[in-house]
């Protein structure tokens, strides 16, 4: 079942308005999948602290079941990533079903809370017409006060902002501890709670990108990070990939073969082992529109002479390699 489906599912339960059709169907999920159970009993124990939180859409169980009918042949979705995530979610009081937003009926003092399942994107548009479009399985908060002074936001997960241009309210994001400054322009954030590092990819504009203290201006076509380790913010000279997620591109200049795979990693999420270190000493320019892995992995093998081998869900990348540079 995917996630989609299971959040509606529970939605519908929780809020009395489910079928016994799809009460039997949530119930044989649960049972099939235990750790799942967790997640609808953190959603459960939140939707009861907060009696309050109704849900704008209605509910209609026969569109639902005729939904799953049609998904329940799939693979069971990955669960490590979205457990921690949909738990996150339900602890900010959270429940945003793939059939729209999370209902704005708050009032003054509460935030709004935009999410994507795994698998989804989605485009947001803010009361100031900015838009903003989360890549899956990401998070963006908009502060109660979003339209007064200052224009705050926060974001766990990957996003694309177009920001519109403001003098007075300038729009501020704040990823881990990482904070974003800017006026107007378009960039893109990557902040994954497992991942060490926040990254920040500018296409247009100028933007104030600081954390720990430090802080770096960073203009079109330029990319930082801030390693959530060792507390250093620093310039990335290889971020051409940041966008590659929301523009469906994949180039690469002269780059390291390990900076490759790193990219190819995160834009198809599958895994890479190399197995000889000098094969990072390789390097590789290409360019891939509506990118796809198999056919990148032969062009690769016959420009850089390294081979691949699909091995226990992972690739492993076998070769000589190439001397080290001088």
């Amino acid at each position: 079942m995917k996630n989609q489906i299971f959040f509606d599912l529970c939605a519908q339960r929780l809020s009395g308005t489910i079928s016994k059709e799809d009460e039997l169907v949530l119930t044989q999920y649960l049972e099939e999948y235990p750790d799942q159970l967790k997640v609808y009993k953190d959603l459960q124990q939140q939707w009861e602290i907060s009696g309050q939180l109704r849900l704008k859409y209605k509910a209609d169980p026969q569109l639902a079941w005729e939904k799953f009918s049609e998904l329940k042949s799939d693979k069971p979705a990955k669960t490590v990533r979205w457990f921690h995530f949909a738990t996150r979610l339900a602890a900010m009081i959270v429940l945003t079903l793939g059939l729209g937003f999370l209902m704005r009926e708050f009032g003054k003092t509460e935030p709004y809370h935009y999410a994507t399942f795994e698998g989804e994107t989605k485009w947001i548009t803010l009361p100031d017409s900015s838009k903003i479009r989360l890549n899956e399985s990401s998070l963006l908060t908009v502060a109660a006060d979003f339209n007064d002074e200052e224009r705050n936001v926060s974001l766990e997960g990957e996003a694309y902002f177009e920001i519109a241009r403001d003098e007075s309210r300038p729009f501020i994001i704040q990823s881990n501890e990482a904070r974003t400054k800017v006026l107007g322009t378009a960039f893109n954030i990557r902040a994954l709670e497992e991942e060490q590092m926040v990254e920040i990819f500018v296409e247009s504009g100028k933007v104030q990108f600081s954390a720990k203290g430090s802080e770096l201006i960073l203009t079109q076509g330029m990319a930082a990070n801030f390693n959530k380790t060792s507390d250093l913010l620093a310039l990335d000279l290889e971020g051409n990939n940041a966008l590659a997620w929301h523009s469906d591109v994949l180039k690469f200049e002269d780059t390291p073969l390990d900076k490759v795979y790193a990219d190819l990693q995160s834009y198809f999420d599958v895994e890479f082992y190399i197995a000889n270190e000098k094969i990072n000493n390789c390097r590789f320019t290409g360019e891939f529109n509506k990118p796809k892995l198999k056919e990148i992995l032969k062009v690769i093998s016959i420009s850089t002479n390294v081979s691949y081998l699909e091995e226990n869900n992972r690739y492993v990348i076998s070769g000589e390699g190439c001397p080290s540079e001088k």
